[in-house]
């Protein structure tokens, strides 16, 4: 039995159709990012209770709070070109201290000890120079995330000082708190030019708490894109058995970013929740 969940803005802004096509998929849970245009650190009161009125009606959990905590600059200098940041906007390390508090108190709403943390935009490579000063800027977060028993889950991303295998190693090698996990995402990792399974993976699997599911391959002048669980490059089924064989019990949670040409992002989820299910099918793991 594996534990399987859903970015519901993946589906579509609209939370309450969103949730209903999660349960039309299977999944049990679902991961929080954002819903009616805004981010979920920036929702209302009011937005807060209908959306966890919402959840408890359709009968699903929510895995963790994905929160955009930590993608800004690491150094003030830095140009501010506009990034990714779904729906809130870019702001100052101070500011994201306030994010911080902000989704340790969505966490506690939503009955989910984790809440996602980021490593800064990437500029260069992660020299040892760069670590020293983001673990700094790490101190208070980890210190918070004990006082609040919440377990901070640095996701891998590829366009963050932070984006494989390897460099989580690098990072987590340094951080002894208990409090301090991985999302590891293959896909992100693929995108670094890792091979996320076996490779990356053997680096980090003693440290994941969380796992984000989506399929890249290569177009055709060799750049990396995203394509449906399944039919990319990555060894999900190696992935999956892995992660069953090493006792992993936390969700695995569809993050697709996959949209077919003319199609919309339900169409690229709905392809490849199908996809992961039929992996999972495969190797005689069932959905929760």
């Amino acid at each position: 039995m594996s534990k399987v969940g859903v970015f519901t803005d993946e589906i579509s802004q609209d939370f309450e159709y969103a949730l209903a096509v999660v349960k039309e998929l299977g999944a049990g849970y679902v991961e929080l990012r954002s819903m009616w245009g805004k981010n979920l650190v920036d929702l209302s009161s009011s937005e807060l209770e209908k959306a966890k009125e919402l959840i408890k009606k359709s009968n699903l959990k929510v895995s963790i709070i994905a929160s955009p905590l930590f993608k800004c600059h690491l150094k003030k200098k830095e140009a501010k070109k506009p990034r990714d940041t779904y729906l809130v906007q870019e702001k100052s390390y101070s500011e994201h201290l306030r994010i911080l508090e902000r989704s340790f108190e969505l966490a506690k709403m939503f009955d989910t000890n984790i809440v996602r943390t980021f490593s800064f935009w990437r500029r260069g490579n992660l020299s040892e120079e760069i670590l020293q000063e983001i673990l700094q800027r790490f101190e208070v977060p980890i210190k918070r995330a004990e006082e609040e028993n919440i377990v901070l889950a640095l996701e891998n991303e590829h366009e963050c000082f932070i984006g494989n295998g390897e460099e989580s190693r690098r990072f987590l090698d340094r951080i002894s708190s208990k409090n301090v996990g991985l999302i590891w995402d293959p896909g992100n990792a693929y995108f670094l030019g890792e091979v996320p399974y076996p490779d990356g993976y053997e680096l980090i699997k003693d440290r994941i708490v969380h796992v984000h599911i989506k399929d890249a391959g290569k177009d055709k002048k060799g750049k990396p894109i995203w394509l449906p669980v399944g039919k990319g490059e990555i060894n999900f089924k190696g992935q999956l058995q892995a992660l069953g064989e090493d006792n992993f019990s936390g969700v695995i949670s569809l993050e697709t970013h996959y949209v077919p040409k003319g199609g919309s992002q339900e169409e690229g989820t709905r392809e490849s929740f199908s996809g992961m299910k039929s992996i999972l099918q495969s190797l005689g793991i069932e959905i929760a």
